[in-house]
């Protein structure tokens, strides 16, 4: 039997030979793939040009999600995690902390990563220019960022360097609010004190607030 060549060709729509259905599934998936990538292996573009200059410009509709149990909860903290996170450009950094409100100050008047008298953004995680954000919006008090990802700080997974860290300029109003938010912990070993919790340590050293954003 012969099908209807007439019949087909309506229940497939499409544009010369090809299937329109079937280009747009390919253009998603290329889509997707190109995000991870970004993601988890390049610097985050937080401007719109990415999206022109890769075909992407089409927004993404946020899928309806089903309600979730605390153990998934959990799951998916945890997981999350464990996932490498996105660094930053200094520039796209020092955007950030300025449009929220933070300051940003060197001793050498200068942003290079490779010059300990520098204070430097280059490669920070998203997650503690994030969090050291939010410490500014909870306490209310003004931040100034002093030390970031530049040379010259104690080596280490979790060190300025790798991004976790950043030191900021103490004042009354953030020295009050971190001693009463966060309990004493002990004297680390330079004799500085600490506080904290098992994800954000904050040490008093002699000039500044030396924060780890675990």
């Amino acid at each position: 039997m012969i099908a209807d060549s007439s019949d087909a060709s309506a229940r497939v729509p499409s544009t010369g030979r090809y299937d329109i259905n079937a280009l747009e599934a390919a253009r998603r998936y290329t889509r997707d793939l190109y995000l991870k990538a970004v993601a988890l292996h390049e610097p985050a573009d937080l401007g719109t040009g990415l999206w022109e200059r890769e075909g992407l410009s089409e927004a993404r509709q946020p899928e309806a999600k089903a309600p979730v149990r605390k153990s998934q909860a959990r799951t998916s903290a945890q997981t999350a995690h464990r996932l490498p996170s996105v660094r930053l450009a200094h520039t796209q950094a020092a955007q950030l902390l300025k449009r929220a409100g933070l300051g940003r100050k060197s001793s050498g008047r200068c942003a290079s990563r490779d010059n300990g008298r520098c204070t430097s953004l280059e490669a920070v995680r998203t997650d503690t220019v994030n969090r050291v954000i939010g410490l500014k919006r909870e306490s209310g008090c003004p931040i100034v960022i002093t030390g970031g990802t530049e040379v010259g700080h104690a080596p280490g997974l979790y060190s300025h360097y790798e991004g976790y860290k950043l030191d900021i300029k103490p004042n009354r109003c953030v020295s009050r609010y971190i001693k009463s938010k966060y309990p004493y912990q002990r004297v680390r070993g330079d004799g500085a004190p600490l506080y904290g919790d098992s994800q954000t340590v904050y040490a008093r050293e002699s000039d500044h607030w030396d924060i780890l954003f675990r």
